[in-house]
């Protein structure tokens, strides 16, 4: 069975792990272009005689910067996190106690953020739309400054359609003024709001 784990402490992401293939940190930093197969391989086959991290060892044999290595398990992270938006069928579990010692890289990561880039990833149109608002909907920025504060990064198709919403208009009036199709322009609409 897949699992996936994200450990948060005091409020904010941390850190996340998977039992997937996919989301080892090595196999993140091959898809990225940041390490070539021999380098990899050559890393495992030191991590099974040394029982080191491989993030460690990579670094110790000059493949990747100690800041390399910061953003590469922060983007592993942020996939394995990410990756949960379109799952349609799980079980999830809660469980309250110490974090695992072994995990000694601890980020803080934006759960506003990472809940806007899952949604906006969701490519199931199907799926999606028992979660979208109704297109009579009229939207406005919300007043509160705990919201308008929160560490979202939009680029710039999200800011515009951030700047059609005005309070005044309904989510059907948006949609023919946006520069991208319907359903992305809906799944913007959904982030900002969720």
């Amino acid at each position: 069975p897949i699992l996936k784990r994200v450990y948060i402490k005091n409020g904010e992401i941390i850190f996340s792990a998977s039992n997937q293939t996919a989301d080892r940190l090595g196999e993140v930093l091959i898809e990225e272009g940041k390490i070539t197969q021999e380098q990899y391989d050559h890393s495992v086959e030191l991590l099974k005689k040394t029982g080191k991290r491989q993030g460690t060892i990579l670094v110790e044999l000059g493949y990747l910067k100690p800041q390399e290595l910061f953003w590469a398990v922060r983007h592993q992270v942020e996939k394995i996190i990410l990756s949960l938006f379109n799952l349609k069928d799980g079980v999830f579990h809660f469980k309250e106690g110490p974090l695992p010692s072994e995990e000694v890289i601890t980020l803080k990561l934006s759960a506003a953020n990472l809940v806007f880039k899952g949604i906006t990833s969701i490519n199931d149109k199907d799926y999606m739309e028992g979660f979208l608002p109704s297109l009579d909907a009229v939207l406005c920025p919300s007043p509160d400054p705990l919201d308008l504060f929160q560490d979202i990064r939009l680029d710039d198709f999200d800011r515009q359609i951030l700047l059609l919403i005005d309070g005044k208009s309904k989510i059907k009036d948006i949609l023919p003024l946006s520069p991208s199709n319907e359903f992305d322009t809906l799944k913007t609409i959904y982030g900002l709001l969720s």
